[in-house]
Order: structure tokens, then C-alpha cells, then sequence
């Protein structure tokens, strides 16, 4: 991703989010809108406008209840934040409590890395005990 280009035309360019009925890009105005959003939010990831982990913080509590950034399924919005908090991840030493205290996001990340289309290297977290 490239952060020269922040206006919303070119976002619209990079990512084609105006695809029309496209859950990737968005199937209605207002989920083109939030996407995005997202797509800004994870340029000001990149360029570092606060701290990372106050940017982790903000998604897992976003993720509390949501299974992607919008709507049912994977969209750009998943894709530009997690190019953005890749090497964050990466460098992260993630311990179990700090894998707890970001349960949504790194439960995001893990269907994002499970995807085929996915390029990073994977991220291994703490397997959690299944208890019947």
C-alpha cells in the first residue's frame, strides 16, 4: 500500500472501491463508506499518527463484535488493516496475556492468514485449550 496517495480518489483508484455489488468492495453506499474509512484509518497506521498499539487496541475493541472490518465477509477494509499491522504483529513478542488482552484481533488476523490468497508470512500464536 502505497501512502502517497491519501485523497479518497486515489483510494478509490488503488483498491477499487467502486465496484458495484461487490462484497470485497462494498455492496451498498454506506459499506463503500466504511470501507472506506478503514482504508484511511490503515494509511495513518502506516504513518505512525499514534502509536501501534494504541491502533491494535482500537481494532481489537472494534472486532468485539464482528467477524470482519465490514460486513459478512473479507473486504478491502481487511486487507489494508492487515498490511498495515503485519510487521506489528511480526515484531510483537506475543505472550499469552498479551494474545488475551487482543483476542479479537488476533482471531481477525487468523482468518485473514488463513486465507489463499494471503502473501505474509503466517503469524504463530498460543494455541488456547479446548475444555468440554
Amino acid at each position: 500500500v502505497s501512502t502517497q496517495s491519501t485523497g479518497s480518489s486515489g483510494i478509490n483508484a488503488e483498491y477499487g472501491v467502486n465496484g458495484k455489488g461487490d462484497p470485497y468492495c462494498g455492496l451498498n453506499t454506506e459499506d463503500k463508506a466504511k470501507i472506506m474509512q478503514w482504508i484511511q484509518y490503515s494509511y495513518r497506521i502506516q504513518e505512525k499518527k499514534m502509536p501501534i498499539d494504541r491502533f491494535a487496541e482500537e481494532i481489537n475493541n472494534y472486532l468485539s463484535n464482528r467477524t470482519f472490518m465490514v460486513g459478512s465477509c473479507p473486504s478491502i477494509a481487511d486487507v489494508a488493516i492487515a498490511h498495515s499491522i503485519n510487521r506489528y504483529l511480526g515484531s510483537l513478542h506475543i505472550t499469552p496475556e498479551i494474545q488475551w488482552e487482543l483476542s479479537n484481533l488476533v482471531r481477525w488476523y487468523n482468518l485473514m492468514q488463513s486465507s489463499k490468497s494471503w502473501s505474509y508470512p503466517n503469524i504463530e500464536f498460543f494455541k488456547r485449550p479446548f475444555y468440554f
